[in-house]
This record gives C-alpha cells, structure tokens and sequence, in this order.
C-alpha cells in the first residue's frame, strides 16, 4: 500500500489532531460520545475528559438555543456561529458545520467546529466601513423596530446614532411616500426572499426633505435570521438631475412643436407673398413678406429663449429686485409705460433667469395692456408679484403658460412659457389672477426656495 494511504489508527488520530476543525459525535441529546484530539489544540481540553458531558454546557446561554437547533437539525442552515468556553474560562468564537450524512434516525450527530475567534479583526473593518461607507444600514427586528443603525447615519441624514437607535424610522418618511414604505416592508416579512426597492423622501435633522433610496431583505439564516437589512442612501442630487432632465425634455418637445407649428405659418405666408410678388410686382406683397420675415426673427429668438433657458442652482444669489427690475424696463420697448417698484426684500435667483422673466413680463403688460400702462413689482412674505392695470385675462388663465398661446395679434406665445420654464427651475410657484384694478396679476411663490 503506497505510504500516502493512513496505515493505522495511529496514523488517523495523527490526522485528526492536526487538522484544523474538532470533529465531534454526540447522541441525539448532544451528550459527546466521540471528540477528535484537534480540541486540545483548539480549545485546550483533554479529549477524554468532554466525553460523557453536553456540549451544549459549553455553549454561551445567549447562542445555546440556537446551537441546539441547529445541531438537532430543527434550523435549514447546516451551520452557526456562536461563543463557546475554552479550558481557559474564555468565550472564544466556534463555527460549526453539521455533518450532511449524520444519521439523526440513529440519535447520532456528526459536525466539525472551528475557532473564528480572529473574525473580530473583520468586525472592526467592517464597522470602519459601516462608519465611513456613504449608506445608512439598518437592521429592523419583525415589528420594524430598529436594533441596529451605522454611525453613518449622522453624516448622511444628520442624526446622532444614539438618537435613531429607538425611534420609529417610519415617523422620518414623508406621508406620501409613507404608504408605499410600510407596504414594501410588509412585503419584506412575509417573503423572506423578496427585495425591496423604495424611493422616498426623509426628513433631515435640519428639516429639510432629501430623496432617499432604501434596499433591503429579510435574512434567512444566521445570527440575524428573520431580521429585515436595510440600506439607504442620499440621492436628492440623483432625483435633481432626473428633473432637470425631464425640464429639458420638455424644452425640447415644445422647441420641436414650436418649430413645426408656429414657424411653419409665417414660412406658409412669405411663400405666398413671394409668389405674388412675382406675379403682380406689387409691393404690397413685399411687405408682407418682410412682414413674415420679421415675425420669424422674434419667433427664433424667443425659440432660443425656450430651448437654453436653465438655472443653476449653485449660481442662484441675492438680487436687488428693485434694481433688477429698473435693468429690466430698460431693455424693453415701454412705449408711455410706468413701472413702478415696491420691493422691500430681495430675492435668492438666478440673476440672468431673473432678468428674463422681468423682461417677458414686462412686455406681456405692454402688447396686452396698451402703451400707457402701468406696471408694478412688489415682494410679499412669500415672494414677490408682478402686477399691472391692463386689460386682465378676458380669456381666463387655463392656457395662459402654454408654448403658442397669446392674444396679442403680434405676440409669439412663448413669453409666459419661458416665464413658467423659469419658476420651475427655481422650485418656484406662480400664480395668475386678476388685480385689484382689473388688470394682470403674477405672483411668485418662493419662499421654500
């Protein structure tokens, strides 16, 4: 027999005792019939002197109903791992693998524990990661009460881990998204194998709503089995960008629309008069046609307008809404016009958005409220308004900030779109009404801002 082969029952507790796992037997109530002599080595005990005795005596009385499930193969998972007493009187860490051939109908239990005690070299790594790492991890027990939250959660959400550790987490979510949040975590309950995927607003300790994205799972097996693990991470500047995108989508379908509607008539109308021209030589029909060539250089312009109009954020300022008022008037034709300025508060925009919207509201007072109207700025608790004594909005306001829309024989109908296109790039509100002298009234929500 080649030398490689074990010869003897020697050569075999040779094997055993340098291996690095105690193989261990018990009967059916864990009393230890059979132990390798690896436990000197790992443990510290005579072999001889565990026999006859429960291993689960040695078992830490906070893991001991665990382990006894597991090794009487009541649990799925084939392994745990728990604290056990060494010869020394210390708590060391063992994982143990059940044997898949134990013969449980003859009350045998076969399974192989190794020390895992430098694991907590791991533990400190990952609590370093936990710490540092960019997502909030929350360990929920089957209620939703929260057992376990990262130190992340101060940096990312503003909360001290001490606070968060015994509060009800669902108090943070905003009540729209509420509903959606405890359905998803219902879900995670009663599937053990289903993944949740949640976009919600929290609430930030300085008050503030942030867009979140939480993951998580119930977790079969292990040390957190039946425990939900939750991650949740800060994705406002995500959401943010998917806004401005959908801005700009909408930019460009009306830029498209614009293009194909509204440009196409005047094209229709130069087309014709050109024609004529030919044929009559009048000019008449030259001036008609300069006429359309005309309309499409504002058209273009405000086009342009509509399809680069944008804010950043991180450009937005305080402006002197008087001042910037008085720069507006300047660069439109105001005709007999008044502009009158009642600004006792200034405003955080973006100044060169600002002065667009200024400069279309001031011309939509003029080409609606004739040459000698009077138009005044104001601020309020909440904002600011634009206010005039013209004409008002005979026609109501349902299709007053949509792209073609005017009532103006030479107006474009994309002044009050970009006005619009600016107020929702600020997170602003505007609002149309009658004035108290009948005339139009704007008023600019943006407080929140």
């Amino acid at each position: 027999m080649p030398d490689q082969y074990l010869t003897s029952t020697d050569d075999f507790e040779a094997v055993l005792a340098e291996a690095p796992s105690v193989l261990t037997v018990t009967d059916g109530e864990l009393i230890i019939r059979f132990v390798s002599p690896a436990i000197e080595r790992v443990l510290g005990y005579d072999m001889e002197s565990l026999v006859g005795t429960n291993w689960l005596d040695l078992v830490h009385p906070e893991d001991a109903e665990r382990v006894r499930a597991t090794l009487a193969g009541e649990r799925e998972d084939d392994g745990t791992e728990y604290r056990f007493r060494n010869a020394d009187g210390d708590w060391v860490w063992l994982e143990t693998i059940v044997s898949a051939d134990t013969e449980t109908d003859r009350d045998c239990r076969v399974f192989t524990s190794r020390d895992v005690s430098d694991r907590p070299r791991f533990e400190a790594r990952f609590h370093q990661f936990v710490t540092h790492t960019s997502d909030v991890l929350t360990v929920f027990d089957e209620q939703g009460s929260v057992e376990y939250i990262s130190p992340s959660v101060e940096r990312v959400l503003g909360y001290e881990q001490d606070a968060m550790q015994d509060s009800d987490l669902f108090e943070y979510v905003h009540p729209d998204d509420l509903s959606t949040a405890l359905t998803e975590f219902g879900r995670m309950i009663d599937d053990p194998g289903y993944v949740a995927v949640i976009e919600h607003r929290y609430r930030h300790a300085d008050g503030d709503w942030i867009w979140a994205e939480s993951r998580g799972q119930q977790v079969a097996s292990g040390p957190l089995e039946d425990h939900v693990v939750v991650t949740t991470r800060d994705i406002s500047e995500r959401k943010q960008r998917e806004q401005e995108l959908k801005r700009q989508n909408q930019r460009l379908e009306r830029f498209s629309d614009a293009i194909s509607h509204d440009l196409r008539n005047p094209l229709d109308v130069l087309d014709g008069s050109l024609e004529l021209a030919r044929e009559t030589g009048e000019d008449a029909h030259f001036e008609r046609a300069e006429r359309s060539i005309d309309r499409m250089y504002t058209l273009i312009d405000d086009l342009l307008a509509l399809a680069k109009q944008g804010v950043d954020p991180a450009e937005t300022e305080i402006v002197d809404l008087n001042t910037l008022s008085q720069r507006a008037w300047s660069m439109v034709d105001t005709q007999d016009a008044t502009l009158e300025t009642h600004a006792d508060d200034s405003i955080k925009a973006d100044e060169g958005a600002m002065l667009e919207l200024l400069e279309n509201l001031f011309r939509n007072a003029i080409e609606h409220g004739g040459d000698d109207v009077t138009v005044t700025v104001g601020t309020e608790s909440w904002g600011f308004y634009v206010t005039d004594d013209g004409a008002g909005f005979p026609d109501g306001t349902a299709d007053l900030f949509e792209p073609g829309y005017s009532t103006a024989d030479d107006g474009t109908g994309f002044g009050l779109c970009i006005v619009e296109q600016i107020v929702d790039a600020h997170n602003w509100e505007v609002i149309a009404t009658d004035s108290e002298s009948g005339g139009a009234r704007f008023e600019f929500i943006c407080q929140n801002s």
